[in-house]
């Protein structure tokens, strides 16, 4: 027995019980003997560790020791490793034992060490996150610019209610015969008999293997839902709005995956969409583009007048400023590009021709003159 225990962890009288532990972990990974083979002092110390830790992590044995300086340990070293499988190394001579090799006795000592310091449950699956679903829609050309609120049907998933996703269903306690229902199994080490949890079982005693019925062990089952999505002003052909949580469910208590709505827009026949930036056509007339006009112009919001200055060109563009559409994030809007195409009249009647011959006798210009001179 150390003459101190609390000094042999390197810890406070006044210690906690987690500060006990904590101490005695760091201690036994250092000083154990599979980390330091051949080395008699660390095996020595490992063994003082132990003992220690054998005695303070029980509050018995620790009121006893802090009374008469003493602690008697119980028949089988209960207590030993405070809850790693209840091993007493304290008396264990450890001298001429090979912990490196796995001495056809199953795995190496150092697996097992691993295995005592660790509370994971083995064999459970980890939570799984559910399957993203895609559900393509076609929107109008004006639905896509002032968004819209739909209601329609999505075929996905949910967590089956009787197995809650787990697959299996709690039965009758089946006993595991690996350990014979007390949850723990012998493992020899040479000369040494350790006692673990089952690993069949996974320290339960007893499995709980019926598959369930009602989803035949799938863990999850089909369901239709009706869903309402607000499309927001601004999609485009190919984007994507979220609908979190409303995708494929999930196994082993899992988060659901996501529904994504893939917008498909129609075209439209005045209009031409550029990113947020709308484009049109508008015809005028020769006067009009001659002499100037206002003309009235069909804008996503209704109407709009633009003015077209004396001499305008074919082919000429005017900017309406925030006509266009809304960007889908931000506050920004696009414009609308108006495009002029000048209307040439068809000449029905003598007169008119006589005004037209009149008026370029007046307006002299030959518009193929820089051709003439591009020549020489």
């Amino acid at each position: 027995m150390a003459e101190d225990y609390y000094k042999t962890l390197g810890i406070k009288k006044s210690a906690s019980d987690a500060d006990v532990k904590k101490a005695y972990r760091r201690l036994a990974r250092k000083l154990h003997p599979d980390f330091n083979p051949g080395d008699k002092t660390s095996e020595d110390k490992f063994k003082q560790v132990s003992e220690a830790y054998e005695v303070l992590s029980n509050p018995e044995k620790r009121k006893m020791y802090d009374m008469y300086g003493t602690a008697q340990a119980p028949p089988g070293g209960a207590g030993g490793f405070g809850g790693f499988g209840g091993f007493d190394f304290g008396n264990v001579d450890f001298q001429g034992f090979d912990f490196s090799k796995n001495q056809g006795r199953g795995k190496d000592f150092s697996d097992i060490f691993s295995d005592l310091f660790t509370s994971k449950k083995k064999n459970q699956a980890p939570p799984q996150r559910g399957q993203d679903i895609q559900h393509t829609v076609t929107l109008t050309f004006f639905e896509a610019i002032h968004g819209m609120t739909m209601n329609f049907k999505v075929d996905r998933s949910q967590t089956c209610t009787e197995c809650k996703g787990f697959q299996k269903i709690k039965s009758p306690k089946n006993t595991c015969g690996n350990c014979g229902g007390s949850g723990k199994t012998k493992v020899h080490q040479g000369n040494m008999v350790f006692e673990t949890g089952c690993r069949a079982c996974s320290g339960r005693g007893f499995f709980d293997s019926r598959e369930c019925s009602k989803c035949r062990g799938k863990g999850l089952l089909p369901f239709a839902e009706k869903i309402k999505v607000q499309i927001p002003g601004g999609v485009q052909n190919g984007t994507r709005v979220r609908v979190p949580g409303k995708g494929e469910a999930a196994l082993f208590g899992g988060q659901p995956g996501d529904l994504y709505i893939i917008t498909k827009v129609a075209d439209h026949d005045f209009f031409e969409r550029k990113g947020e930036n709308l484009y049109c056509q508008i015809p005028i007339t020769f006067v009009e583009a001659t002499l100037g006009a206002k003309v009235e112009v069909p804008t996503i919001d209704g109407h709009a007048t633009i003015k077209i200055p004396q001499g305008t060109q074919n082919g000429q563009k005017f900017r309406i400023r925030g006509k266009g559409v809304p960007a889908l994030r931000g506050q920004q809007v696009g414009d609308q590009f108006v495009e002029v195409v000048i209307n040439v009249p068809r000449i029905r009647d003598e007169r008119s021709k006589e005004l037209l011959r009149e008026f370029e006798e007046l307006n002299k210009e030959n518009p193929r003159e820089s051709l003439y001179l591009s020549r020489k």
